[in-house]
């Protein structure tokens, strides 16, 4: 906190000062979880995922912010349709993922909208895609409607497209799998 606070000023000084009020600008932490079903590949027939995260953003100016996630909780339902009469199989997984968002929230309106994306690591503790392999990469795509509730908490209401793949580098086999969820967040303090 101390560093961003000489940053700031240093930039105030300079005389950039949009700049400077963007990093003096409070970060904003959200709390987020997810259910959806996946969309590829044929052989996982339909598998399904829960994921729990938090994350942590830090102000690029008045509507950017750079963020971090963390998902400690990714639970995927898969089967593989290739052996008949095998039973549906819970893996677990975790993920780290910088996000680059775009939030808009007028001051005197208590609805605004934010656009999040981001690229990062995937760990299971199995694999995942049961075809796949244990480390992978993941990528999302968040759309949000925000609801400001008090002056400094915001609840979030949309859809997210995860796609989690090890784009080739555990072998040739890459299936991938990519989910399409609902999301519920909460964030504070609201901007």
């Amino acid at each position: 906190m101390a560093q961003k606070l000489i940053v700031a000023l240093v930039f105030f000084l300079e005389g950039k000062c949009a700049l400077a009020q963007a990093l003096a600008a409070p970060d904003e932490w959200h709390v987020i979880a997810s259910y959806g079903q996946a969309s590829a590949p044929r052989s996982q027939g339909f598998a399904e995922a829960a994921t729990l995260s938090v994350a942590r953003d830090f102000p690029l100016g008045s509507r950017f912010s750079l963020g971090l996630e963390f998902t400690p909780l990714f639970v995927v339902n898969q089967t593989r349709v290739d052996l008949p009469g095998r039973p549906r199989e819970v893996a677990y997984a975790v993920a780290v993922t910088p996000v680059l968002a775009w939030t808009w929230v007028p001051k005197a309106s208590r609805f605004g909208l934010r656009l999040e994306g981001g690229a990062g690591i995937f760990w299971g503790f199995s694999p995942i895609p049961t075809e796949g392999s244990r480390f992978n990469f993941l990528e999302e795509f968040t759309g949000l409607v925000l609801v400001r509730v008090g002056s400094d908490h915001l609840v979030s209401l949309g859809v997210r497209r995860v796609h989690v793949s090890n784009l080739g580098l555990a072998g040739p086999d890459n299936p991938g799998l990519s989910f399409y969820s609902g999301v519920v967040g909460l964030s504070w303090p609201a901007r």
